[in-house]
């Protein structure tokens, strides 16, 4: 039996990823649904399924994955060691991390207009909604920074990782 070249690897991990985000994406929107309807999320079948497909979707990730990682905006970031690459990585994380920061500090304040989770506030009027949104900003810019970091860091090495062995 033949083995699969590099771009046959890559195309079926690719295939394998874009099934997997599907699945994933069909999950929560299952769960989105029951919130919708129910104010809870008790569905368990479908939170397994989410974090199961969101595992296998890292594995298949760090496996087939070789390709640079991208920001947000969809920009291929640079994977090599030099200062200025790392240097234009961590810009674009930053970037990235402030952007997504924003969208959960306006779906949160969203959801507290609409009544839902009210007791989030840590100081009752407006100046508990200034330190919320403060809080939620800085603090999920933080974690998102981390997350992409990682995440972006791993990838270019992956795909350091795979170049040196093609030139091998």
């Amino acid at each position: 039996m033949n083995e699969m070249d590099e771009r046959q690897e890559l195309n079926a991990g690719r295939s394998a990823m874009i099934v997997l985000a599907v699945v994933m994406l069909g999950a929560l929107g299952v769960l989105a649904w029951e919130y919708i309807r129910t104010q809870e999320v008790t569905n368990t079948p479908a939170i397994v399924v989410l974090l199961g497909t969101g595992g296998l979707f890292l594995l298949l990730q760090r496996m087939h994955g070789a390709e640079a990682p991208r920001s947000v905006l969809g920009h291929e970031l640079p994977t090599g060691p030099t200062p200025q690459e790392k240097a234009e990585r961590r810009r674009a994380y930053l970037i990235d991390s402030v952007l997504f920061a924003g969208a959960m500090t306006v779906l949160t304040f969203g959801g507290i207009l609409m009544g839902d989770a009210s007791d989030l506030l840590p100081i009752e009027g407006p100046l508990g909604l200034l330190l919320l949104a403060v809080l939620e900003f800085v603090g999920g810019g933080l974690i998102f920074y981390a997350i992409t970091y990682l995440l972006g860091e791993s990838a270019s090495r992956s795909v350091e990782k795979r170049l040196a062995r093609l030139e091998a």
